[in-house]
């Protein structure tokens, strides 16, 4: 198709010459026509000598046919056939260099693709990391203000908990805590976050003592929590003096979780931080309501529990009971074996009040020798059951000093709180009860009766 556009193209030019060359009749000015053909012959966008041998033929034959055998005719021929070496020179040099040109311009093309390529790759991920730094930045910020304010567990859970509600990908969020006071290991984690109660208790078995979450160093995909709800969940371990304190796990869709991999370990140190102070703050709150000598919480923090607990009994019309606990003769023990001996006594009496409890008991340091103990939800049968292990098992214990061995018996007061009655009230019936005790022989119990008290 093209070889025919080509040799339309020559026949056309010519056929317009001849057309022109008949209608002139000046004699010079057909020279001058013939001799256009030359530069005609080169107007190509490549120089072809097929072209140029048919303009040469014509501009010749033309000469000829109008000249004759003259200088003009001679002078045509010489000027045609002078360029032909040169064309060759040309059209050679094109034919030997067209291939070579065409793979070079092929692979121009093939980089250039790839440039444009990579120009694409490079501009999406830009975005991507955009996204990702304003993604972090922002989580950045959150951690930064949530560190100043974690104080208490609660309260920080509950601010964590709402800030991750907000985070694309986050299904739901559980975070767990140890009890800072009795030092539990990560197989005891407790969980702080608001489910319902089928769901906690799922979660609970399954990441208590689990050794996955316990070899955690660092953010993480925990695999044998997948079956909670099919879906990846991720931790994200504070981890103080080579333990797991407390975890946040990241229920999230399969795209997000290398995401909140790689945004925990930003989010962790700060986390880290807080629970730090939370632990600090939490140890400092223990040490104001918690006696040095025994263990037991101060007359003040009891107090203040025992308003609590009227304020529920009220509340949901229940009642409970307390027992308020002196040794007797204590005074001699100071005065026969000194007061170290008098604060060993003293400690290990609330030791001996403490494994005698239930879980959920309440016991506090009253005041010198005297101890008190709060016991919701409990019948009279079990309160003086409870009273009575204590008694006996005071009454067991053996203190030596001077290699003299010598045990101690204590007396204890019952009184049940009833609808109405205020504290001063509760209080005070224990108090009379104890008095009781004392006045009837010591080492005794005596429920408080309001029908029979004096």
């Amino acid at each position: 198709m093209k070889k025919l556009l080509f040799y339309f193209k020559l026949f056309f030019i010519l056929l317009c010459f001849f057309i022109i060359y008949n209608k002139v009749n000046f004699y010079y000015a057909k020279y001058i026509l013939i001799l256009i053909l030359l530069p005609l012959s080169m107007l190509s966008k490549k120089i072809n000598f097929i072209y140029y041998v048919a303009f040469c033929t014509t501009a010749i034959t033309t000469s000829l046919f109008s000249f004759g055998i003259s200088y003009q005719t001679l002078i045509v021929f010489l000027i045609f056939i002078s360029m032909i070496p040169v064309l060759l020179l040309f059209s050679t040099k094109n034919v030997m260099q067209y291939p070579n040109l065409k793979r070079r311009n092929n692979e121009l093309k093939f980089y250039k693709e790839e440039l444009i390529n990579e120009e694409k790759s490079l501009i999406d991920k830009r975005i991507f990391l955009e996204k990702k730094l304003e993604r972090i930045t922002h989580f950045y910020i959150i951690s930064k203000d949530l560190t100043k304010n974690m104080d208490v567990p609660e309260d920080t859970a509950n601010a964590l908990l709402n800030v991750l509600a907000t985070r694309a990908g986050v299904c739901y969020a559980v975070i767990t805590t140890t009890n800072y006071n009795t030092g539990d290991d990560v197989q005891n984690l407790k969980i702080l976050s608001r489910l319902s109660d089928e769901k906690k208790e799922q979660w609970t078995s399954l990441i208590n003592n689990n050794e996955e979450i316990r070899s955690l160093k660092g953010s993480a995909v925990v695999k044998s929590l997948f079956k909670i709800e099919n879906k990846p969940v991720v931790a994200w371990p504070m981890i103080l003096d080579s333990k797991v304190n407390s975890c946040v796990f990241l229920v999230v869709e399969p795209e997000y979780s290398q995401i909140y991999v790689e945004e925990g370990e930003l989010f962790i140190p700060h986390l880290r931080l807080g629970t730090k102070r939370i632990v600090l703050f939490s140890k400092l709150k223990e040490k104001a309501r918690i006696d040095g000598l025994t263990g037991l919480f101060l007359k003040r923090f009891f107090i203040e529990k025992l308003y609590s607990e009227i304020e529920r009994a009220k509340r949901y019309n229940t009642d409970f009971y307390i027992m308020m606990l002196d040794i007797d003769h204590f005074k001699k023990i100071n005065d026969n074996y000194g007061h170290l001996i008098g604060d060993e006594v003293l400690k290990k009496t609330a030791a001996t009040i403490m494994n005698s409890l239930r879980h959920g008991d309440f016991a506090g340091r009253y005041g010198g020798e005297e101890f008190i103990v709060l016991l919701p939800t409990i019948s009279k049968e079990k309160i003086i059951e409870i009273a009575e292990k204590i008694r006996k098992s005071i009454k067991d214990v053996v203190f030596k000093a001077d290699k003299k061995s010598f045990s101690i018996t204590i007396s204890i007061g019952l009184a049940k709180y009833n609808k109405g009655m205020d504290i001063d009230t509760l209080v005070g019936n224990a108090d009379s009860a104890l008095y009781k005790a004392k006045n009837t022989g010591r080492d005794n119990i005596i429920h408080y009766d309001e029908n029979t008290d004096d």
